[in-house]
């Protein structure tokens, strides 16, 4: 049911819109949902808050628009007739460039959130939700996105290099570009990055001799946001450790059974 821009968005009356909004000076957003109606209430409400918004009804017509243009962020929904939200999420372009990704889904149980976060979203709302809580949402990704480098504290404490100064690490062959928000493997690929894989790897790259806690990395990753809740911080490790594993065999980030997780390879900073 849909109230008015500050009420709930769920399941929505029939109505005919898939506007193209620009907005000035904001983020490029694209909304995928099969409800007619919500696309139009949700569109027009980011709009209305200055953002560049748009919205289409499937994956097909998301790849098209992905094929003319990029985007900053896609709000896609889980449970799409057809092509749903997942098979959508695990085809959509990979790089350091590519879009950050929140599904918005009425499905609430935890590993229908956990099986988006491997799949690399960086969010996951449940339905039904205000577009206020959406649009912060969006603000807190596209924020941690785009700022995360400069704005990330060191967990547990100072580094010996002060982490103003530090703009490239090497560890293990693989080299990492805060500013940027790149990272490349020891062949030189480029690896993509969610917004939570880059905050868990500037917390461990931060202070790499230590035993990191599972609260203090929710409360770097998560900054007060709330995106990151209970076991999902774990899932979020595991895929970065496993993107990691995917491009050398080296052990870089270890569970330490019963304390949290350390950081192994010897580091170089620039």
């Amino acid at each position: 049911m849909i109230n008015n821009h500050s009420g709930l968005i769920g399941p929505a009356a029939a109505v005919s819109y898939d506007g193209d909004y620009l907005a000035t000076d904001s983020a490029r957003i694209i909304i995928v949902d099969d409800d007619p109606g919500l696309r139009e209430l949700l569109t027009d409400f980011l709009v209305g808050h200055g953002l560049r918004a748009e919205a289409v009804d499937s994956g097909a017509a998301l790849r098209a628009r992905l094929a003319q243009r990029s985007y900053d962020l896609i709000v896609l929904d889980m449970m799409m007739p057809g092509e749903g939200g997942l098979s959508v999420l695990r085809a959509l372009p990979q790089g350091k460039d590519a879009p950050g990704v929140i599904i918005f889904s009425a499905l609430a149980s935890e590993i229908d959130s956990v099986v988006a976060l491997e799949l690399g979203a960086d969010d996951y709302v449940i339905k039904p939700s205000s577009p206020r809580e959406i649009l912060a949402r969006i603000r807190s990704v596209m924020r941690r996105r785009n700022h995360g480098a400069a704005s990330a504290e060191p967990v547990g404490g100072k580094v010996d290099t002060p982490r103003t100064q530090v703009e490239i690490y090497a560890f293990a062959g693989w080299t990492f570009n805060c500013r940027m928000r790149a990272l490349h493997a020891p062949d030189g690929t480029s690896v993509r990055l969610t917004e939570g894989d880059f905050l868990l790897l500037d917390a461990f790259l931060s202070n790499p001799k230590k035993v990191h806690s599972r609260d203090e990395m929710m409360a770097h990753v998560g900054k007060g946001e709330g995106s990151l809740r209970g076991r999902t911080i774990d899932v979020a490790i595991s895929r970065l450790r496993r993107k990691l594993l995917s491009f050398d065999r080296v052990e870089i980030i270890r569970t330490v059974r019963g304390n949290g997780y350390s950081f192994l390879p010897e580091i170089i900073c620039s």
